[in-house]
């Protein structure tokens, strides 16, 4: 099998293919790439088309059109499996053009990141050489990188010592940490003992990393023969974790045989990690059994000890959280019985809170009930609040903030399951608490999700007040998103001096929406942070749907707080992809201390695109600039320094 050097992810990736997820990770499984792929060429075979027309131009518009459709699937599973399924017959020409279109335009990047991988790892397979001198070139840092794992991770499959080879010509270490990863998972599956030469001929800031991928590969296909390899490496921290990896790898096919093998190493830290590393592993299959070993064995106190018995009672209370329980409670003491008996009434609280409740009343383990009551408050009310509210108010008064935080807990996870009956309850019993204020706001921020109008009119009938007035404008902010009309003609009505925030808060909801009738409802709020928040939430929002006109918009504003506040978004929404037009904006703010502080930030970012006009606008800077600190004006010389000589 393909080992994708994201292999630990694999599982999420296929659950969501999430963009997100992906991208920010930095990780993508080309094992999973492999098996979506299958599976889509199964299901969607009508997504393989050939070429019908000559011309490369026709090629890319047609893959173009071709991906535009599959991306309108509304499975997001499906939607990857088909889009790798249909990049898989596209040749190296018509890849190349479409990532063409993503380096010209690095924001495309960000919101189809994953046809991008899917894109760059065929180019990898098809002509490697092309596609990684094609990715050195790119500007873009993330999306190099990710150009990088790509390319390295389809070609080590086919040939790591090629892989490898030109992985090492690489100067720029950051580049390539996790196509390195990959590369060592590959070789090591098909020649370990060429992967450790690979290994070793690296510096020893790169090798480092790279042993325990090594040894854990290696020691799945044949733990003696890499247990022995291991043991004759010069003592060094790599040849430790090297070990511990062996350990964990050969304890998946054989505990035994794996423990016996660790207690042949030296005493001390080293054997004390590779018996750990063993009942790590065990612990997942059987816990219980890691648990007696681990209290049988004389483990040395520390990090990976304390780590170790955490995963057993993790795993222990997830299959059977009673016998955890038990055991914890005729076998330990100290923070190891209250490791263990948090994990497994934590546990027991998700199905009977009852049973828990009444071993805490039995218990003197003060720490133990401190920490287990606010978990069960929250579990136990998503279940039966009534019940859970009866138990909390039944706990002892001596400790007046553990039972107060218990009903707090109780009424955030009632609040979030029933708001209506929450409301009820809260305003009947707890009208006069100093907590009904917040209270009531909580009521229709949730309500508010479900049932805005219902949420609005609780909130009026509520006796004047701060809680009246801050609940009212919860629930108008979330009426706004779906009925703007009805919620800016219920907010003018308001008076008083909370009115202007509940305004605020309607036009920041209603400029998702329509941003132009946002911004000219402004014009309500008085001068103010409460406005100048609200223009940039206008303008935030704005930026998203329309940047041209938001930009447009912005530009008429009188130059004032609000404006600035609105000019620090459009610097934000601009400043990767046009850090030109953005350093302009962000010079013509109006308060001296955010203008500095973001004509300073741009500098730097601009150098990293285009040094040379990067300098020439932080050479004026310095000139024009007033107020600039020591620190700032030192990084605008550091940009200007890299301007590359005439």
């Amino acid at each position: 099998m393909k080992h994708g050097y994201g292999h630990r992810w694999i599982v999420l990736v296929f659950q969501l293919i999430v963009l997100v997820v992906v991208f920010e990770a930095g990780w993508y499984s080309a094992a999973w790439k492999s098996a979506l792929l299958a599976k889509g060429m199964a299901a969607d075979q009508e997504t393989s088309t050939k070429k019908s027309a000559p011309s490369l131009a026709g090629h890319l518009a047609r893959a173009k059109t071709d991906l535009a459709e599959i991306l309108k699937t509304g499975d997001i599973t499906f939607r990857g499996v088909k889009t790798l399924a249909y990049i898989k017959t596209l040749d190296a020409e018509t890849v190349k053009a479409l990532l063409n279109d993503f380096a010209t335009n690095p924001s495309t990047f960000k919101k189809n990141g994953q046809e991008f991988m899917a894109l760059i790892g065929r180019w990898g397979e098809l002509d490697p050489h092309a596609a990684l001198t094609w990715a050195q070139g790119i500007h873009e840092q993330r999306m190099s990188q990710v150009s990088m794992d790509e390319i390295f991770g389809n070609w080590s499959f086919q040939d790591p010592a090629a892989a490898f080879k030109a992985l090492s010509q690489i100067k720029d270490v950051s580049k390539i940490r996790y196509a390195a990863d990959a590369i060592i998972q590959n070789y090591a599956s098909q020649n370990p003992q060429a992967a450790l030469a690979a290994v070793n001929s690296l510096p020893a800031g790169q090798s480092s990393e790279l042993y325990p991928t090594l040894f854990r590969i290696w020691a799945s296909q044949d733990p003696s023969a890499a247990s022995a390899i291991a043991l004759n490496l010069p003592p060094s921290s790599d040849r430790t974790m090297a070990q511990f990896a062996i350990a964990s790898a050969w304890a998946e096919q054989n505990p035994d045989a794996a423990l016996a093998w660790a207690k042949t190493l030296p005493n001390g830290q080293i054997q004390n990690g590779a018996l750990i590393s063993v009942l790590q592993t065990v612990s997942q299959n059987d816990p219980a059994a890691a648990a007696q070993l681990a209290t049988s064995l004389n483990l040395l106190n520390g990090p990976l000890r304390n780590s170790l018995f955490d995963s057993i009672n993790q795993n222990w209370a997830q299959v059977d959280p009673a016998g955890l329980l038990t055991w914890a409670d005729q076998n330990l003491t100290g923070i190891a019985f209250d490791s263990a008996a948090q994990a497994a009434l934590h546990q027991m609280s998700t199905f009977d809170p009852a049973a828990v409740a009444a071993y805490i009343a039995s218990s003197t383990d003060s720490k133990v009930n401190s920490n287990v009551i606010p978990q069960l408050a929250t579990t136990w009310a998503q279940q039966d609040p009534q019940s859970a509210l009866a138990w909390a108010q039944s706990l002892p008064a001596d400790n007046a903030a553990l039972r107060n935080a218990a009903i707090a807990n109780i009424f955030n996870a009632w609040i979030t399951v029933d708001p209506a009956k929450s409301a009820a309850y809260i305003q009947q019993n707890l009208a006069a608490d100093a907590s009904f204020n917040k209270l009531a706001t909580q009521v229709v921020n949730n309500w508010a999700n479900a049932d805005p109008q219902a949420a609005l009119n609780w909130a009026q009938g509520l006796p004047s007040g701060a809680a009246q007035n801050n609940a009212t404008a919860a629930a108008l902010a979330a009426l706004a998103q779906v009925d703007p009309a009805t919620a800016w003609s219920d907010v003018q009505q308001l008076s008083g001096d909370n009115a202007s925030q509940a305004q605020a808060g309607v036009i920041s909801a209603w400029a998702s929406q329509q941003p132009a009738q946002a911004a000219q409802a402004l014009a309500i709020l008085p001068p103010g942070s409460t406005l100048n928040t609200a223009t940039a939430n206008v303008a935030k929002s704005w930026l998203q749907l329309d940047p041209n006109m938001a930009s447009q918009w912005i530009s008429t504003l009188p130059q004032s707080p609000a404006r600035d506040a609105a000019v620090v978004q459009l610097v934000a929404s601009v400043g990767e992809n046009d850090p030109a037009s953005a350093f302009n904006w962000a010079a013509s703010l109006g308060n001296e201390t955010t203008r500095n502080t973001q004509v300073v930030k741009l500098a730097g970012q601009w150098s990293n695109i285009n040094p040379a006009a990067a300098a020439a606008a932080a050479q004026n800077a310095l000139g024009n600039l007033s107020s600039l600190t020591p620190a700032q004006q030192t990084a605008l010389q550091k940009v200007i320094a890299k301007a590359p000589a005439p």
